[in-house]
C-alpha cells in the first residue's frame, strides 16, 4: 500500500512538472508576451503624489487611481509606469517634507493632490498656501522639472462657507500663478454618487476611480505626455 501511496505522488508530480512546463513553454497564446511586455523598462515615468485619496485608502493598491491610471494608459498603447507616492492622512505640511525626495526620482510627470486633510482641519488658508507653494516651486526645480498636473480639490463645510469658497479658490490661483495643469478631482457626480464611494463617503471605491480616470484625468494626462 506505501509503494502505490509512493508511486500515485510521484506521477502527481510529474504531471504537475509537466502542466508547469507547457503552461510557460508552450502555450500557444498571450501569456508569455504578457509577462515579457510587464518586465520591460517604462519610458515614461509618472509619480501620483498625494493623500489617502492618492494612496487609495480602503481598497486593494491595485483598485487605487494610480493603478487604475497605470492599466488605462497601457492599455491604450503607452509604455508607462505610474508609482504611487499617497500617504493617507498627509497634510499640506508633510507632502512639503516630502517634495525634494519626489523631485529627486526625476519622474517625467507628477499628478499631485493635498488638502483635504487640511480642509477637515480648517488650516489657515495662509499656512495651505505657503505650504503648497513651497511644494511646488521644489517640484518646478531643477534641470528638466517634470510635467505637474494638479488635482483640484474642495473642502467640506465644517468650517463654514466662507472657509470653503477662498479653501477651493487656491487651487486655480495656483495653478495660473505656476502654469501647472489643474483637473477636478473632487466632482459632485462621484462623490454624491454613494455607488461610486465607500461607505465612509469621503473616498471613491475602484467604481469611482475609474470614472474620475475616464472623465477627468485620462486625456489631459495622455496630452501632457506629448
Amino acid at each position: 500500500m506505501k509503494n502505490a501511496k509512493y508511486i500515485l505522488i510521484s506521477v502527481a508530480i510529474l504531471l504537475t512538472a509537466m502542466f508547469a512546463l507547457w503552461y510557460v513553454f508552450l502555450r500557444n497564446d498571450n501569456v508569455k508576451t504578457v509577462v515579457e511586455n510587464n518586465v520591460k523598462p517604462a519610458s515614461y515615468t509618472i509619480v501620483a503624489f498625494g493623500d489617502s485619496l492618492t494612496a487609495g485608502y480602503g481598497l486593494p493598491l491595485y483598485e487605487s487611481y494610480p493603478a487604475q491610471l497605470e492599466e488605462r494608459l497601457v492599455k491604450s498603447g503607452l509604455n508607462v509606469k505610474v508609482v504611487n507616492a499617497g500617504v493617507s492622512g498627509e497634510t499640506s505640511k508633510g507632502n512639503n517634507e516630502r517634495a525634494e525626495f519626489i523631485r529627486n526620482t526625476n519622474p517625467d510627470m507628477i499628478i499631485w493632490g493635498i488638502g483635504g486633510n487640511d480642509a477637515l482641519r480648517a488650516l489657515p488658508i495662509s499656512e495651505l498656501m505657503d505650504n503648497m507653494e513651497s511644494t511646488i516651486k521644489i517640484l518646478q526645480s531643477g534641470e528638466n522639472p517634470p510635467k505637474l498636473v494638479m488635482l483640484q480639490m474642495q473642502a467640506p463645510l465644517n468650517a463654514g462657507i466662507e472657509y470653503k469658497k477662498v479653501f477651493d479658490s487656491i487651487y486655480i490661483e495656483l495653478s495660473q500663478k505656476y502654469n501647472v495643469k489643474l483637473v477636478p478631482f473632487l466632482v459632485s457626480d462621484v462623490f454624491l454618487n454613494p455607488a461610486l464611494m465607500l461607505q465612509d463617503r469621503i473616498h471613491p471605491n475602484k467604481a469611482g476611480y475609474a470614472k474620475l480616470i475616464e472623465d477627468n484625468l485620462f486625456d489631459l494626462v495622455v496630452s501632457d505626455m506629448k
